[in-house]
């Protein structure tokens, strides 16, 4: 008779990547210089095989800077077991909202990345919801933790329930589903957290709170960030956060409809010129140095500049004759990149504009129905069950990506349930959730669609001109 209490052994690290490099949407792939690895991926708590919450932007084109989205408990350790992401190369850090299973490792990561960061490095800037900062103060403070590197704290403001979520006796709110028509924002009448006397962050607009600190790692700088609510991409009358505004890549955020407020953010990378192809046009320049000079150039080198610069159909002569059109010497624009990560929502509509052509959509899937699974019950009421309590299925999520063309759909955030592992059931269920949702994501197929796990790096492809694939 097999013994019950018989374990597989374990594979090694290697032997895992083997066999998950296997998926089709990473086959179809190429590495990209910008990527994002997965470091947690369940929902709840963390287990043997899957951590919590926690997402990480890779940032390769910019000096290897990383951006984390959620920060769930244990986060320190997945990022001390990732190969591919480096604490100390952490510069920004995004939370979607205040549940524990998103923000109990951000105080451990501080003190971690603190260890080898010296206080004269960069802040790191953190961005969440309202009392994001006095939780951190508090946090930090009271466990003494004077190991934290510099950071700052940026705080999402006045930031709404969504529509159909009502407030309970004792503090808590149910979700009772609205039809579509019914899912508008509407400013004079949305629900805030702090018009709640139970909430935390109506206990802090009572309470004097507790300054900023360096000896703790705060640094002055952290900004109030206000709601737009007539914001150009909105969608359904909801606000829009401009998020960070500066550099290489902009984020956006907007309302996700969840338990507690909470917020989906949109990262997107600024267009770029075309690449000047110098194999092609330097070896022209050169033997054309002396015959630009007699024509009163004095610095022909400034010719490749002028070059790059050539409109669609211009071209430039050279002394000897040679014609060179733009078209034949310079790349087409780099469209920026699209990554969408949502927080736990069961209704990401909010953030639809905004998300609209998404090159990546990371979207939960925290509970599915699996026949064999899930005994005496149907599709309908897991989904109804999975809604009330502010989640999604996978076909919810396929839903929103075929509702904003998304060119690829990554599935997290998965009921403790649902195993991260190799073994043979675990890629099994995941290959059966990834199925569900292409059946209803619009067009998207098995290379497109893929159900994430814990360590896991998925390219985000370069577009070129108004190349969408």
């Amino acid at each position: 008779m097999p013994n019950p209490a018989y374990q597989p052994p374990l594979l090694t690290a290697e032997e895992e990547r083997s066999i998950r490099s296997q998926h089709p949407c990473l086959q179809s792939l190429p590495p990209s210089d910008l990527d994002v690895v997965f470091l947690g991926t369940a929902s709840c708590s963390p287990s043997i095989t899957r951590g919590v919450s926690c997402t990480a932007l890779r940032l390769n084109w910019r000096s290897g800077g990383i951006h984390l989205f959620d920060c769930g408990e244990s986060t320190q350790l997945q990022l001390q077991r990732s190969p591919d992401v480096r604490p100390g190369k952490v510069n920004k850090i995004f939370l979607t909202h205040s549940h524990g299973d998103h923000t109990f490792g951000l105080p451990g990561l501080l003190c971690l990345i603190g260890q080898d960061r010296p206080r004269t490095a960069e802040p790191i800037d953190i961005y969440g919801p309202e009392g994001l900062r006095e939780w951190l103060r508090v946090t930090v403070r009271w466990s003494c933790s004077r190991i934290c590197p510099n950071y700052r704290v940026h705080e999402l403001k006045g930031l709404p329930m969504a529509p159909g979520w009502r407030r309970l006796n004792g503090g808590g709110y149910r979700y009772n589903p609205l039809p579509m028509k019914d899912r508008v924002y509407k400013r004079t009448e949305s629900l805030e957290i702090k018009d709640d006397p139970m909430s935390y962050v109506s206990f802090v607009e009572r309470s004097e709170g507790l300054d900023c600190n360096e000896n703790y790692g705060e640094v002055e700088g952290g900004k109030d960030i206000m709601p737009d609510w007539n914001h150009p991409e909105n969608s359904r009358n909801a606000p829009v956060w401009e998020v960070v505004t500066d550099g290489d890549l902009r984020v956006s955020a907007s309302v996700m409809s969840h338990g507690v407020p909470c917020v989906g953010y949109v990262c997107k990378e600024i267009d770029r010129p075309g690449r000047l192809k110098n194999e092609i046009a330097m070896p022209i320049l050169q033997r054309n140095i002396e015959g630009l000079k007699k024509q009163g150039v004095r610095d022909p080198m400034k010719v490749m500049g002028f070059l790059k610069e050539l409109g669609v159909g211009e071209s430039f002569e050279f002394p000897d004759g040679t014609v060179l059109k733009s078209e034949d010497i310079v790349e087409e624009p780099r469209k920026g990149r699209k990554v969408v990560i949502c927080g736990d929502t069961c209704d990401a509509g909010a953030l639809a504009k905004l998300s609209e052509g998404a090159d990546l959509l990371v979207h939960e899937a925290t509970n599915s129905y699996l026949k064999g699974m899930d005994v005496g019950t149907s599709y309908r009421e897991v989904q109804i069950e999975t809604m009330r309590h502010g989640h999604s299925t996978p076909q919810m999520a396929a839903e929103f990506a075929k509702n904003i063309k998304a060119k690829r759909l990554a599935l997290n955030h998965f009921s403790p349930r649902y195993k991260g592992d190799c073994s043979d059931d675990s890629l099994m269920t995941s290959r059966r959730i990834e199925r569900q949702a292409i059946e209803h994501a619009g067009g998207l197929t098995k290379t497109e669609v893929i159900a994430a796990w814990d360590f896991m790096v998925l390219p985000v492809p370069i577009v070129r001109g108004t190349d969408s694939n």
